[in-house]
């Protein structure tokens, strides 16, 4: 099996993410295994979802307060050990430049080996759901901040040493190349959900969860994972999984012809 695919663990991880529960909607089981295995995971909230309600009562500030107070319990419950939220405000986010800088400072600070974000060429989800604008502009400024911009040594010194992540998982996404299991997180990825009750408003989203899951381990080509030990060996397919595209970075310290520009 490659390494970066369904059995690889990295040391460190950062997800990247425009809003609280949005890493718990998608990739929360991926990221509970990681950190469940000893992997230091760093979230990354470009807004506070500060305009995320419906719900009259809430001004702006209160909504992002009480939205911070809900991710930092949900990381708790995944393992996370860094949650940074940049306060962007929800529904108005651009990658510009300057997110550009604060994500590069962010990826050199913690190193992390892989990344995960959105794919910010996803517009629409069957014909019901128009991609929120956020999440296609938080893809967009982590996969420019991941490529070239962290490892480039001219690019911001400022910002601290350059650092080259080895691989990026986009989620979210209609070419998926890899699935990961996580039929045994799936109970974490809902119970970290749930702390979002503002975003939930007394929906329990246990089944919602499982159909998704067991939808994308029915996408899986054979199944993600590999038979126990002693069996046939075969590929087999996960109850519950998460699907990305996983673009290996690394890969490209073996061909010296690649360039940065």
């Amino acid at each position: 099996m490659r390494k970066y695919d369904s059995e690889y663990v990295p040391a460190s991880a950062m997800a990247v993410f425009a809003h609280p529960d949005d890493a718990e909607f998608i990739v929360a089981g991926t990221i509970a295994r990681w950190t469940k295995a000893g992997c230091e995971a760093t979230l990354v909230l470009l807004t506070s979802g500060n305009a995320g309600t419906h719900d009259p009562r809430f001004t702006r500030d209160a909504l992002a307060r009480l939205r911070e107070k809900e991710e930092r319990a949900s990381a708790r419950i995944l393992g996370v050990k860094n949650v940074v939220f940049l306060r962007h405000d929800d529904c108005a986010l651009l990658p510009t430049l300057d997110i550009r800088r604060e994500l590069v400072r962010l990826i050199r600070k913690h190193r992390p080996e892989a990344v995960i974000c959105g794919d910010p060429q996803a517009w629409f989800f069957d014909d019901r759901y128009i991609n929120h604008p956020d999440h296609r502009a938080a893809g967009v400024a982590a996969l420019e901040a991941v490529f070239p911009a962290a490892e480039m040594e001219l690019l911001w010194p400022e910002l601290g040493t350059p650092h080259a992540v080895q691989a990026v998982y986009i989620c979210s996404t209609p070419s998926p190349n890899a699935w990961i299991d996580i039929a045994g997180t799936i109970d974490v990825k809902i119970e970290a959900l749930k702390a979002h009750a503002s975003q939930l408003n007394g929906w329990d989203p246990a089944g919602r969860i499982r159909d998704w899951a067991r939808a994308e381990a029915q996408r899986a080509p054979g199944g993600g994972t590999r038979s126990p030990a002693g069996s046939s060996g075969r590929a087999r397919r996960p109850k519950y999984a998460e699907s990305f595209r996983v673009m290996r970075l690394r890969e490209r310290e073996r061909r010296p012809e690649t360039k940065n520009d």
